[in-house]
């Protein structure tokens, strides 16, 4: 028979008092207000256990259906080496085991706001913003080399533009000591230029280990590096930088004002009709004027445009050997009374005209290679209109919920099963360490610098900013613009909502791209875990005893706009 044990004093923790206080007698406000109080209490305890997460070895995996139950999972001593990745029993973090309940709660509570904020429907979305909140950081300058898919029309310009002032630097010559020659920060990647930069620097005795290429930028995509769709890029990757780790980053923009940029700067190139018209004005003393609303008429620039393709028609018969023939087609078919550019008269035009079916379907499946598991790799190799070709809603597995837990995985950098030649089978993917969003750029920025460990730039070049543009009103005024300073200069990204653009037309897009939606939603609630888990770690590490000047890759200014202060 077991002695009585004395009894202990009492000590109330945080669970007892929700146990005590949130009876069914108890109303919703003072349980709501006790649980906000526990909440609170705990942040500044959170923020020193989120900062030593980074001492874990590599990065997470999420390799399926992932419950709440997953976060407790303690990885075991046995680590398999692949691709230069270091997992153990492919869980490679121990993110809130260790962890009080009411450390636990607070992570809880925020990635259950942010799943809400941003309408996720999966069920695995908590637990895998959860897994983000513990993602390690794991970048090494010394092994690492990642490319950047720039999508048209993403802002992506601009940020090729800004890696070649950070981790580019030094400029020797032409290039940048830390870009791949070959990298175009408005075109293809040019294989034969970046072979000859490699085939020179190893004639003179650099060794392969040695060459200080850092990453590549350009349209063309990286992903899948491996299996039957394996692109021209991976596989040149593979062989010129066997001891890298390839890694990847992008940048997305709002579904709607994606299109509406690709379809007026791209598809329709209307650029340059607009420049002239305004000029034109300006010389009448006028106002420029940028949208239908003001009285810019599209069609009648388009009207302009045929006659500067006639024009241009006339001119190649006087030489037959400067003959387009795509563009004599072209003139062919207006001389019949074809209007050969009526989709490019109106958003209206070209949601029921057959260029959206062959152009605009889809369109994100750039960013990853493919929406969810059940979907085929591809449509990322080429730059230009590599994508949107085939709408994702009618692949087998799709759901929306599919989508949203795979971005979650694969864009969150939390799954390194992932394989163009099977996943779980084949070699991983290069993750995605950074992604930026164009209409949250100086968030986007803040993450890039401390991703990468980056002193931020002083001075970035002013990247092709239009005065006047289809999602912009006029130059300057736009609504919801995202203005983001590299002191001493300003620059504008101006990629506010379609002013092109009828909100009918915007709902249609919306209706018709479920996928686009689902994963622009969940990179954004990714960003959002990202910024939170950013102010925690840097106030962790202030109160550690660092410094701003120590914490050189903190953006403190742009922080500071967003208002966040430390």
């Amino acid at each position: 028979m077991t002695s009585k044990q004395p009894r202990q004093p009492h000590k109330t923790s945080s669970s007892s008092v929700i146990a005590r206080y949130c009876t069914p007698r108890s109303t919703f406000l003072l349980c709501a207000s006790i649980i906000y109080v526990i909440v609170v209490g705990t942040q500044f305890k959170l923020a020193r256990i989120i900062s030593n997460f980074n001492s874990h070895d590599a990065h997470l995996f999420s390799g399926g259906g992932l419950t709440s139950s997953s976060l407790s999972v303690t990885p075991s001593e046995e680590t398999l080496l692949k691709n230069g990745r270091v997992l153990k029993n492919n869980v490679v973090s121990q993110p809130l085991s260790s962890s009080s309940t009411s450390q636990r709660l607070l992570v809880h509570t925020l990635s259950t706001q942010i799943a809400t904020r941003w309408n996720l429907t999966t069920p695995h979305a908590i637990p895998l913003l959860e897994r983000q909140f513990a993602k390690p950081h794991d970048y090494d300058p010394q092994r690492d080399f990642f490319h950047f898919h720039h999508l048209y029309k993403s802002g992506g310009t601009s940020m090729s533009d800004l890696m070649d002032k950070t981790i580019g630097m030094p400029k020797v010559g032409n290039y940048y000591e830390g870009i791949l020659p070959g990298s175009y920060r408005s075109g293809d990647l040019d294989h034969d230029e970046a072979l000859k930069d490699i085939t020179k620097r190893l004639q003179s005795g650099t060794k392969r280990e040695d060459l200080p290429y850092k990453a590549a930028y350009a349209h063309t995509g990286l992903r899948p590096v491996y299996g039957p769709q394996a692109t021209k890029t991976g596989k040149f990757y593979l062989e010129h930088f066997p001891h890298r780790r390839l890694r990847v980053v992008t940048m997305l923009r709002d579904p709607v004002d994606f299109r509406a940029s690709n379809h007026a700067m791209i598809m329709c190139g209307l650029n340059h009709e607009v420049e002239v018209f305004n000029r034109q004005r300006v010389d009448r003393g006028l106002e420029k004027i940028c949208s239908p609303a003001e009285g810019l008429n599209i069609s009648a620039l388009i009207d302009v445009k045929i006659q500067g393709i006639l024009a241009k028609c006339d001119m190649e018969a006087k030489d037959p050997q400067k003959k387009i023939p795509a563009r004599q087609q072209q003139c062919q078919k207006e001389r019949r009374g074809i209007d050969t550019l009526k989709h490019c008269r109106s958003a209206a035009n070209l949601l029921n005209d057959p260029q959206y079916e062959k152009h605009y379907r889809s369109m994100f499946k750039g960013v990853m290679g493919r929406f969810h598991r059940g979907q085929s790799f591809g449509g990322t190799a080429y730059g230009r209109m590599g994508y949107g070709y085939e709408s994702a809603e009618l692949s087998d597995g799709y759901s929306v919920q599919a989508v949203e837990q795979y971005t979650l995985e694969d864009l969150g950098g939390l799954d390194l099963t992932i394989s163009g030649a099977g996943d779980g089978i084949g070699e991983p993917e290069p993750d995605f360490i950074w992604f930026g969003i164009t209409e949250r750029m100086k968030e986007s920025v803040v993450l890039f610098y401390y991703t990468f460990r980056l002193r931020p730039a002083k001075r970035v070049p002013d990247a092709r900013v239009q005065d006047c543009r289809p999602t912009c009103e006029r130059e300057n005024v736009c609504c919801g613009t995202d203005f983001v300073r590299f002191p001493p200069l300003t620059f504008i990204f101006a990629f506010a909502s379609t002013a092109w653009w009828t909100e009918e037309d915007k709902a249609i897009v919306k209706e018709r791209e479920p996928a686009d939606y689902a994963l622009w939603r969940a990179a954004n609630a990714i960003v959002d875990v990202r910024m939170e888990k950013l102010k925690m770690e840097v106030k962790a590490k202030l109160e550690a005893g660092e410094t701003k000047e120590s914490l050189f890759y903190v953006d403190w200014d742009q922080l500071e706009e967003l208002g966040i202060t430390f």
